[in-house]
């Protein structure tokens, strides 16, 4: 999966209460060696070296979507401003223990409604000469079909000599439960608390922003394969790097590019800084939204929310200004290595949820009769890369 691995000249300068930070190092060596594509178990030893996966370390995930009920507002949506909290998308909080050390495990079972299961993947580019001080990973969730591949319900998801376990979308009996998020609903958050990272640093800064134009941040497609449609999301450019691949290739990948919100784009299109504030203070916009994306830094938090002085986390919202009436990007071609904008030709209306489980023999889905009520249109995947910055 690739979402945002070639940070190439990733961060000018990070300010952050008394302290500046500086990241000019050139991300040159991934995939083993420039132009090269990692294989997938590469990236993960990576990630083991960066992220701490000893016994009792864990993490706290969450998708949440406003729905306007009650009280909730669209500044607050964990409700510690003293309003309801929006309503988690896969049926709560999920705290679970990241499998980053199995070489061959690719996604980490969060939970599951009904026919649907929720994985989450977490990755560091193959990339052996980072600094330890910086650590950038790469975050997918999924919306799957728990009976692909023999995949064993409530288990990880790995990859095996057919492909991914992960790689088929939800077919649920009910609709609804197929997307991440209702498309045609309100603003969305992603809250990750409470990663450990190898060596215990004493700080840790979370961020999305001053990742400059080879930082690949945020995508949403309709399906989990390779060759899934992109979501024409706010500031979302076609011919960024192909998924699954550590670096991009030195050749035109075409119908296998992605579409995505590159770091200037996401610069463009965040809430400040100054109107975004931490817990326990409301949180992502001040009065009211004004831009598709906001981002605040919850790091120094274990998975319950208290005191973890250099853990990493974060809560990023997508506002439904980014995705409500966005189409699928169905030509991310774009010739050369530069992206390009979206144009109107490239889009179509998203297409209906589903497919004939009966006719694709990687599944094997009980009690299944048939293609089930196709539609709505559905978001099976939404990828999100954050770097994070350490000090003793």
């Amino acid at each position: 999966m690739k979402l945002s691995v070639k940070t190439v000249g990733v961060l000018g300068a990070l300010l952050v209460g008394t302290w500046l930070a500086v990241a000019c190092n050139t991300v040159d060596s991934l995939g083993g060696s420039s132009g090269s594509n990692a294989a997938p178990s590469a990236g993960r030893r990576n990630a083991a070296r960066l992220i701490d996966v000893a016994v009792n370390k864990k993490l706290t995930f969450d998708l949440v979507q406003f729905t306007g009920a009650g009280t909730q507002n669209r500044c607050d949506p964990l409700g510690v401003g003293g309003h309801q909290p929006w309503p988690s998308r896969i049926g709560g909080p999920k705290t679970f223990a990241p499998n980053l050390a199995n070489q061959v495990s690719e996604y980490d079972w969060v939970g599951a409604i009904g026919e649907t299961e929720y994985c989450l993947a977490l990755r560091v580019p193959h990339e052996p000469l980072f600094p330890l001080q910086f650590s950038q990973v790469e975050f997918s969730l999924r919306a799957v079909n728990p009976w692909a591949y023999g995949h064993l319900p409530t288990q990880d998801y790995f990859m095996t000599a057919d492909g991914s376990q992960a790689d088929f979308p939800s077919n649920a009996d009910n609709p609804a439960l197929r997307s991440l998020i209702d498309l045609n609903g309100g603003d969305v958050a992603l809250v990750v608390i409470g990663i450990d990272f190898a060596g215990a640093p004493a700080n840790t800064l979370a961020t999305m922003n001053f990742l400059g134009p080879t930082g690949w941040l945020v995508f949403m497609r309709d399906n989990a394969y390779q060759s899934g449609r992109f979501f024409n999301i706010a500031g979302a450019l076609k011919g960024a790097p192909r998924a699954l691949a550590d670096t991009p290739s030195p050749h035109d990948d075409g119908f296998f590019e992605s579409v995505q919100v590159n770091g200037e784009n996401f610069d463009a299109h965040t809430e400040p800084f100054a109107n975004t504030t931490p817990l326990p203070a409301p949180g992502v916009c001040a009065g009211a939204p004004t831009r598709p994306y906001a981002f605040v830094d919850l790091s120094n938090r274990n998975e319950n929310f208290s005191n973890g002085p250099g853990q990493g986390g974060f809560l990023f919202v997508i506002r439904k200004e980014a995705f409500l009436g966005a189409g699928v990007v169905v030509n991310p071609n774009t010739p050369g290595p530069a992206p390009a904008p979206v144009l109107a030709g490239d889009v179509m209306p998203a297409p209906l949820s589903g497919y004939n489980e009966l006719i694709i023999p990687e599944i094997a889905a009980p009690n299944e009769t048939g293609n089930t009520h196709n539609g709505p249109a559905g978001v099976h995947e939404i990828g999100w890369s954050v770097f994070f910055v350490h000090s003793s």
